[in-house]
């Protein structure tokens, strides 16, 4: 190749670069104004006066824009902002802001160091939040609690069939709490109740209330409490938005929602209802639409929140009553449905369980 040729590609080469670095030069010093401010990076034996004149102004100036005392010796590699002429205050405070920075990554650095030598090798790590979903560790046994009583028993084998011999020990701790009286409890709502405890990890249950006799001032006149089928409850460390949830999934299941109050009932019938009530305990209650206010079972008012252990049964009572039939009318259709029957575990626990989403409810429900 003649060497005359390449001349030009040089040359075109070398504009190129100068080009570049005048670029590159032009942003350099846009940055600097934009900034307001240059850096000076401390070379090895500079004092405060050369690095002064250098930048045509004064020790003073850099001092207070570094917060260096007077006579204090600078390092090599110590970066100082050289205040613009005019311009110093400003550059002081931006200064101290960045020094405030360094000392708190400093700091922060510093405690993250000390914690991670605090710590020695095999220290048990911080044990993460248990599950509300959960397999239990012993699956049927339901863990129950009312008042000062307590109960751990068997309801489910591990094929998921109801265990006969524990509905008496649950009819018990679901008795009329005031007088003591009790009924035989529904098979049924002592297998969902098995499922509930079971889905929940075996957390333990707190009963609210369960057998109720028929009084003519309750608010509902066909309430499946007075008839051992229904519980009002709650489970230990799970919201109970969580629990109505879940209890919703099951069929020909009532569920009652009770935001004021402190429990969720549940009750077994032939049809699937679900209602809110508003009213906080004692009070009429405050249903969220008609619909609902057929469909439910209890009013706040009407249950006995008061421990069973709290008042002793008076004499000649405890022993199995046949509960007074509610008035017939008003409600869901629902006054007196014939005895459920023990879930077939031939077909499945999930049987019983509603196919329909949670979160589609039917109309007027929420």
């Amino acid at each position: 190749m003649d060497a005359n040729a390449s001349k030009p590609a040089r040359s075109s080469f070398r504009l190129r670069c100068v080009a570049l670095m005048a670029g590159a030069a032009v942003a350099l010093l846009s940055v600097y104004a934009e900034a307001g401010d240059v850096v000076h990076v401390v070379a090895k034996g500079q004092v405060l006066v050369q690095i002064a004149k250098r930048y045509r102004t004064t020790v003073d100036a850099i001092r207070a824009a570094n917060g260096l005392r007077p006579g204090q010796l600078l390092k090599p590699g110590q970066e100082l902002v050289i205040p613009e002429k005019g311009k110093e205050a400003e550059a002081a405070k931006k200064a101290a802001a960045q020094r405030a920075a360094k000392e708190s990554k400093k700091a922060d650095a510093k405690e993250s160091g000390a914690a991670g030598k605090g710590k020695k090798k095999g220290d048990p790590k911080p044990a993460k939040p248990e599950p509300l979903v959960m397999k239990p560790k012993r699956p049927g046994f339901v863990k129950l609690v009312r008042g000062s009583e307590r109960l751990e028993t068997q309801l489910l084998t591990k094929h998921g069939r109801l265990v006969p011999s524990a509905l008496t020990g649950l009819g018990k701790m679901m008795r009329h709490g005031p007088s003591g009286s009790k009924t035989a409890i529904d098979p049924r709502l002592a297998t969902l109740l098995g499922m509930v405890s079971d889905h929940f990890g075996g957390r333990t249950i707190h009963i609210t209330s369960g057998f109720r006799p028929y009084s003519p001032t309750q608010y509902t006149k066909h309430s499946n409490h007075n008839l051992g089928r229904a519980i009002d409850f709650s489970i230990e460390g799970v919201p109970n938005t969580m629990l109505r949830d879940f209890c919703r999934t099951f069929r020909n299941a009532g569920v009652g929602y009770y935001p004021n109050s402190t429990f969720v009932h549940l009750d077994v019938r032939t049809t699937k209802a679900f209602w809110i009530d508003y009213s906080r305990p004692g009070e009429a209650p405050r249903y969220d639409s008609p619909v609902a206010q057929a469909s439910a079972d209890e009013s706040t008012a009407d249950v006995d929140q008061a421990p069973s252990g709290a008042t002793p049964a008076p004499a000649g009572v405890g022993k199995e009553t046949t509960p007074t039939p509610p008035a017939q009318g008003g409600g869901s259709g629902d006054t007196h449905p014939p005895p459920s029957q023990v879930v077939d575990p031939s077909t499945g626990n999930s049987s019983t369980q509603d196919p329909t989403p949670r979160n589609s409810p039917k109309a007027g429900q929420n």
